[in-house]
C-alpha cells in the first residue's frame, strides 16, 4: 500500500506526529511518500524555523523527546521519501530542495495542519 503524508505546519508536535506516522506506516512495509509545503518546509532547512506553541511542543522539549528530525531519518532508512513544495521553496527563497511529484495514486493521505 503507498501512503502520502501531507505536512503544513513547522510546529514541533505535528512534525512530530507525521514523522512517527511515517516510521510506523514505513516499517510495515508500506509506501511512504511525504510532501512538505508552507511552513512545514521552514522546518527542513540549514537552520529549522521550528514553533513550539502548544502545550505538546512545550512538553516535547522540556522532556527532550526524539525529534522529528532523527525520527524521518528512520523513516528514510526504511524508505520513506521526503519532497517539498516548488511554491513554498519560491515562496521562502530556499534554494536546491526537490519539488514534489504525487505517487500515491491508489493509496491513502494523512494530512498534518
Amino acid at each position: 500500500m503507498k501512503t502520502g503524508i501531507i505536512v503544513g505546519t513547522n510546529e514541533l508536535s505535528r512534525l512530530t506526529y507525521a514523522a512517527m506516522t511515517a516510521v510506523i506506516v514505513s516499517s510495515m512495509g508500506d509506501e511512504v511518500k511525504v510532501f512538505l509545503t508552507m511552513d512545514a518546509v521552514k522546518a527542513f532547512t540549514k537552520n529549522p524555523e521550528v514553533k513550539e506553541e502548544d502545550i505538546s511542543s512545550k512538553t516535547m522539549r522540556e522532556k527532550n523527546e526524539e525529534d522529528y528530525v532523527s525520527l524521518f531519518k528512520k523513516a528514510k532508512k526504511s524508505g520513506t521519501r521526503i519532497y517539498a513544495c516548488s511554491y513554498a521553496t519560491k515562496l521562502f527563497n530556499y534554494k536546491g530542495i526537490t519539488s514534489f511529484n504525487m505517487e500515491i495514486e491508489g493509496g491513502q493521505i494523512v494530512s498534518v495542519w
